[in-house]
């Protein structure tokens, strides 16, 4: 745990230096609270100690949810870009065509399937959630992950510098000159006083600060205090920053969450010192699943990448003293793209024409009810070849969950095994969490009944559909196959081929 004097020096610091929604206007920007969206990288849903979590010791954002509502359902996509998009539009990625890593191609020419191209950067016109919030009177600022652009990876992002962001209205967040700290694996506080010190210095409008840390995906990294920690109880140090799966739940991964546990600390101590005229709204949620090579997902099924509950199930907290009943436990499943007409309904704001699949779920946490969306929806068309993921789509209703792959799928419990042909599977997800038992062909009339819902919805959205290959070579092709893109979007000349065999 972080010491009071760590606390205390840190705060220290910041001190020194799916419809068109209107929202009604709040009655003066004094009622307008700060909002605070803390976005981890690869935490799992059980990654804390309030979801489960029996090897770290939560206590900061354990407290976060003790005070407000921890969603028990909350999805957001497989992997990091598709969530952000996702994020950023209140759109899903059947719509924008947003579904990949923006510097990742899977190249796999002899697969079963033909994957559409993903779009890879997001529109430097769109009418995202940071231009609806600055619309309605809010300084947008950002920090650390964006990935929503593949020329971020480029010279430009360094040509630009703080003015990168602004191409799409936002502004870059910086720590408080005066900030100094050793050994501060990923700038995890770093970042979290530039949201204190955005926080600080915009007092005379209502902030949105996006803090979004790079931890605790890999390289593996970590405060050496925290490190030795877990050492000292038995956990073995990582052989490397990429650790292999028999090295789970190594002492580095570990202490890269008690990390993120410490920075909440700061984070609501730094709030609370700040002594803001106005209330501040702070929001708990990961990118995708945890890492399987890193993390046990059980009772969740597989990890990061996955369609199964352990790639797309995350944690999410919102802490709202004024507004959100402490200790809620909210079981209703709700998705990334709701944030955005989440955060619209809280600034007062309006999206214009701009559509929304998302809808707000203040109403789940403020007492009002009425949320009563049918089904959240999500498309992956595309091969993942290192987490072993073949095209699928999905409907998740209250009670069931229903996948199809769309032209071949792996052996359940074989992943090098993939099997040509599409497949449905059935899950009474509130009754089955783990996805064990495919009701497919037990329930034909909920099968038929999800089955034409998902593929209406598949339609209205224009979604970009896999095809099956002419060319397709059971023997040719290898299930590992993936390259890097430079920021252009070409294929890295060393990448293209590795993996794959000539036909």
């Amino acid at each position: 745990m972080k010491t009071p004097e760590l606390i205390a020096a840190l705060v220290t610091l910041t001190l020194a230096s799916s419809t068109l929604v209107t929202a009604a206007k709040p009655e003066s920007q004094s009622d307008r609270p700060n909002i605070v969206f803390v976005l981890i990288d690869d935490l799992g849903w059980n990654g804390t100690a309030s979801y489960g979590n029996k090897l770290v010791k939560t206590p900061h954002i354990d407290k976060l949810a003790r005070g407000g509502a921890q969603f028990d359902a909350a999805y957001a996509m497989a992997q990091c870009s598709p969530t952000r998009f996702a994020f950023m539009t209140g759109q899903y990625a059947a719509r924008t065509n947003h579904t990949a890593v923006i510097m990742e191609k899977h190249c796999m020419p002899y697969a079963r399937m033909i994957q559409p191209e993903s779009n890879r950067s997001m529109d430097k016109n769109l009418f995202n959630v940071g231009r609806m919030l600055k619309q309605a009177g809010y300084h947008v600022g950002q920090v650390g992950k964006w990935h929503v652009d593949l020329a971020e990876i480029g010279p430009q992002r360094k040509e630009l510098g703080r003015d990168y962001l602004a191409q799409w209205g936002w502004e870059e967040m910086k720590s408080s000159p005066d900030f100094k700290l050793e050994d501060d694996a990923k700038g995890v506080m770093k970042m979290t006083n530039a949201a204190l010190h955005y926080l600080d210095t915009h007092r005379d409008q209502p902030a949105f600060a996006y803090l979004a840390h790079h931890t605790v995906h890999t390289r593996v990294e970590a405060p050496e205090r925290l490190v030795q920690k877990y050492m000292d109880k038995g956990y073995a140090r990582a052989l490397s920053k990429q650790p292999k799966i028999s090295e789970r739940h190594c002492a580095d991964f570990l202490a890269m969450i008690d990390y993120v546990d410490e920075s909440i600390g700061y984070l609501m101590e730094g709030i609370e010192e700040l002594q803001l005229e106005r209330e501040t709204i702070v929001i708990f949620m990961s990118d995708n699943g945890g890492l399987e090579r890193l993390w046990d997902m059980a009772p969740l099924r597989r990890g990061k990448g996955s369609e199964y509950e352990g790639g797309i199930r995350v944690p999410l907290i919102v802490h709202w003293p004024s507004k959100v009943a402490a200790g809620q436990v909210i079981d209703k499943p709700v998705h990334i793209i709701d944030l955005y007409p989440t955060f619209m309904e809280i600034a007062g704001g309006d999206a214009g024409s701009h559509y929304l699949d998302g809808a707000s779920f203040l109403s789940l946490m403020d007492g009002r009810g009425g949320f009563d969306r049918d089904a959240i929806y999500m498309h992956t068309p595309l091969y993942i070849p290192h987490y072993n993921k073949t095209p699928s789509s999905l409907i998740r209703t209250d009670d069931y969950k229903l996948i199809y792959f769309h032209g071949d799928y792996l052996h359940e419990s074989d992943y090098k095994t993939v099997i040509p042909g599409e497949r449905y599977e059935l899950y009474r997800i509130n009754k089955d969490i783990s996805e064990q038992k495919n009701l497919a062909d037990a329930m034909p009339e909920k099968t038929a009944e999800l089955k034409s819902k998902l593929h209406a919805w598949l339609e209205e959205t224009g979604a970009q559909m896999p095809v099956i290959n002419p060319d397709f070579d059971l023997d040719s092709w290898q299930f590992k196959t993936s390259s890097r893109l430079d920021h252009k979007g070409n294929v890295i000349p060393q990448n293209a081929s590795k993996g794959q065999k000539k036909k």
